[in-house]
């Protein structure tokens, strides 16, 4: 029997947003359980393939059709969290994968939209090197910028409400925040 979910907030954003950062913050100050979606993914493959792979070498071994499929699938497969509780960072393309439905975003229950600017997020994304959508690129920051406003229509559909983190906030500072706005929207 699954355990019931006593509260969900989900973090999206543009890839390198915070968003991780940001969800394990806000778990540590909730006391819910922090999930990250590339991260289940991840185990989920190991679990079935026994070979441990990172999410770029899924999606290279996979292939994007077939990495959306399991994306989505380990979406639907996030358990309640510890005392019903989750935090959840959503992998920057999920709420754009076309086999993610109404139903999947409703079971995320709160979604805040991290909207971090292009040029800040573009910079973590460099230190870790080019990911293979974008290194097959001619101009992989104009291709990341192009991206980025596509997600932006979807992020401002689905999201409950927008952060924009300050240039000097830190991950605890915006986890507050959210949290102050998600009580203030569920208290009413």
């Amino acid at each position: 029997m699954k355990k019931r979910i006593r509260f969900s907030i989900a973090l999206c954003g543009i890839k390198h947003s915070g968003k991780t950062s940001v969800a394990t913050a806000l778990a540590r100050i909730t006391g819910g359980t922090f999930f990250d979606t590339d991260e289940f993914l991840a185990a989920l493959f190991a679990a079935r393939t026994e070979r441990a792979l990172t999410v770029r070498e899924i999606y290279r071994e996979l292939g994007e059709t077939r990495f959306r499929l399991l994306e989505a699938e380990a979406v639907r497969l996030l358990p309640a969290g510890e005392d019903g509780g989750r935090i959840v960072a959503l992998g920057g393309g999920v709420l754009t994968n076309p086999n993610f439905t109404p139903e999947d975003r409703a079971s995320l229950g709160f979604l805040c939209w991290l909207d971090t600017p292009d040029d800040v997020a573009y910079e973590r994304i460099l230190r870790n090197g080019l990911p293979p959508f974008l290194a097959r690129e001619e101009d992989p920051r104009s291709a990341f910028r192009k991206m980025n406003e596509e997600r932006r229509t979807v992020f401002r559909k689905s999201a409950d409400f927008v952060v924009r983190p300050g240039s000097g906030s830190t991950p605890e500072e915006t986890a507050r925040k959210i949290l102050s706005i998600y009580r203030e929207r569920t208290e009413k």
